[in-house]
């Protein structure tokens, strides 16, 4: 007997909002951005306590960063043969128990080498989410809680920076024990999850066939169209927004740390508004039309970043971007999840992930190339007609579908 299908409610009889399996996704979520969010306002007394450069110190990020890129495919495939909870499980406990070991590291490669094997743990969680989203909901039941899910990435990134930098005035090896979160939430997972059985069982086939299979139900426009949307709206907001507006606000503005830090705190909070908000009304909502509206209210926000006088300002284009993000996330997740392909859906979302993961690597190499070809103006400029871009193709590709359908 599958020990995930026991005392399993259909979907159909419990509200999103009162299911205690999304809480219990959520809290998995909080665990898959917390090593983000709470090192890298660290990063620099990190530094200072091994003696690294600044340079050095950005192996923190890349360490955990790139394991997770190369093992999310990976632990896709696997969780579709064994199951959910036979991945997500040991990866929580691995994922706690590496965070304790770099909390203990003593010195720089051990951090590192730490570092690399919590991103091991990491790398199966945000695929894992989301396949178990897919797997729980249907129809506009899955925009809802792609939704509610943003919005506790939003929560996560308002509250993780302030509690990772507080326990990093102590000591630089507190925040890493913030990992050890991740048990309680894996004993959540074994004891109190409760899954759908797998409607279709893909134990005997072999890893090229299931590769064939996922890249089959890529062959499709609207997925390609879905997928450019993404890694469009990802590497554009981590070069121009993550990576350069924050240089932008210091040297330019003349911006302090903490009001730098007000605005990326303005722009989660409005995240995890929005994106319950679209939780609330998905019934109502046209997820195609969403990611629509928020790529040109991107494409305005860009300008908007270049234009402001003051860093006060800044605030209004950093809170539009948060919006983009509330809408534009869960909007694009839930249509893909029309597509995934049942008993291949974990490894077709962790594609997804992968595709994310390449757009966050990507976005910093092109801003920096556009700084360096233009200055800053390219940056933002570059952004937001790329963004146009990416509109007028997603928009293009989602076309024939409607031909076909009326012919």
């Amino acid at each position: 007997m599958n020990i995930s299908s026991l005392k399993f409610q259909p979907q159909s009889q419990t509200s999103v909002y009162k299911d205690r399996n999304l809480r219990i996704i959520l809290c998995v979520t909080l665990i898959a951005i917390l090593p983000i969010f709470s090192i890298n306002p660290t990063l620099a007394i990190i530094a200072q306590a091994l003696a690294v450069s600044s340079r050095q110190i950005g192996l923190v990020v890349t360490a955990f960063l790139v394991p997770v890129a190369i093992g999310t495919p990976i632990f896709g495939f696997l969780a579709d043969r064994f199951g959910r909870k036979q991945i997500l499980v040991p990866s929580l406990l691995l994922f706690a128990i590496a965070g304790v070991l770099c909390a203990t590291a003593q010195d720089f490669r051990s951090l590192i080498e730490w570092r690399c094997l919590q991103g091991l743990g990491a790398a199966s969680l945000e695929a894992m989410v989301i396949s178990t989203l897919c797997d729980l909901y249907r129809g506009k039941r899955v925009t809802t809680a792609m939704a509610l899910n943003a919005s506790a990435i939003g929560v996560g990134a308002t509250i993780y920076p302030a509690i990772g930098g507080a326990l990093a005035d102590i000591s630089w090896r507190l925040p890493f024990m913030l990992s050890l979160l991740a048990i309680p939430v894996a004993i959540l997972v074994l004891v109190k999850l409760k899954l759908p059985p797998q409607a279709i069982k893909i134990n005997d086939v072999e890893l090229k066939t299931y590769v064939q299979h996922i890249g089959s139900s890529v062959n499709n426009r609207q997925v390609i169209g879905l997928l450019l949307a993404v890694i469009g709206l990802f590497a554009i907001e981590f070069g121009a927004f993550y990576t350069f507006t924050p240089v932008l606000a210091g040297t330019v503005m003349s911006a302090s740390g903490s009001a730098i830090g007000m605005i990326f705190s303005a722009n989660s909070i409005s995240l995890a508004l929005i994106a319950f908000l679209v939780g609330l009304y998905a019934r109502k909502l046209s997820e195609i039309k969403l990611i629509k509206v928020s790529l040109i209210i991107f494409a305005v926000s860009l300008l908007l970043i270049f234009k402001v006088p003051n860093v006060s300002l800044l605030l209004i284009p950093s809170i539009f971007i948060g919006a983009v993000e509330g809408m534009a996330f869960p909007s694009i997740q839930s249509s893909l999840a029309k597509f995934a392909p049942e008993g291949y859906r974990a490894g077709f979302m962790a594609m997804n992930v992968s595709i994310q993961a390449f757009g966050r690597a990507l976005g910093p190499i092109i801003a920096a190339f556009a700084l360096q070809l233009g200055g800053m103006p390219a940056i933002y400029y570059g952004g937001s007609g790329l963004t146009l871009v990416v509109l007028v193709v997603f928009h293009f590709l989602l076309i024939p579908r409607r031909i076909v359908k009326n012919g």
